[in-house]
Order: structure tokens, then C-alpha cells, then sequence
């Protein structure tokens, strides 16, 4: 992943930013395992974390599955893998894995 730094001009203040982040993350516990299900209302989309080690396609009228689990707290990051459309390269994926306290408050 490419990790480039930008200056917000209004603040002077420097921020690290990723080119697969996104507005809203997904927040999800630590240490509980999560089932995924995934479907389109448009295209093929293939969900893809590599750090999860999921890739799983989301299909118009077809509802897919799969579980997965996160030991560590933290932030990772994925991507729409299939050749989608016009837009395929603004469909980022961030999941935000926190504690099971900090996820219940």
C-alpha cells in the first residue's frame, strides 16, 4: 500500500493518508467471529481483504457468505477487485477492528 503525506492548507497540519481509505469504516470487535454476506444491486463486485485472506463476490440477486475473525485491533484495508465499471477504482474497502469494550460503548 502507498502511504503519502498531505498538508491540509487551512490547519498547516500534516495527515497520513491511504489511497484505500474511506469516509465511513466499517467498526467491527476483536476476537468474535463475523459472518460477512455481500450482494450487488448493479454489477459483479469481488470484496477483497487480503490481510483476512476473503475474496468473495458480490452478485446482483445472490447473497454470499463467508466468516472471518480478527485477533489484533486495528485498521485494514481492501479493495472491489473486479473490473466493475467507470468508478471501479473508488470502491475502497476499511474495516476498523477495535476491543470488545471499546465496540460495545
Amino acid at each position: 500500500m502507498t502511504r503519502i503525506s498531505m498538508n491540509n492548507l487551512t490547519t498547516q497540519q500534516s495527515q497520513d493518508f491511504r489511497l484505500l481509505d474511506c469516509d465511513n469504516r466499517t467498526i467491527l470487535p476483536t476476537n468474535v467471529s463475523i459472518r460477512i454476506s455481500v450482494t450487488s444491486a448493479d454489477v459483479i463486485h469481488r470484496w477483497t481483504i487480503p490481510a483476512l485472506r476473503i475474496k468473495i463476490d458480490a452478485i446482483p440477486g445472490r447473497i454470499n457468505s463467508t466468516t472471518s475473525e480478527s485477533i489484533l485491533p486495528g485498521i485494514i484495508y481492501g479493495q472491489c477487485s473486479e473490473l466493475c465499471g467507470v468508478n471501479h477504482r473508488f470502491i475502497p474497502i476499511a474495516i476498523e477492528f477495535t476491543t470488545i469494550s471499546a465496540f460495545k460503548s
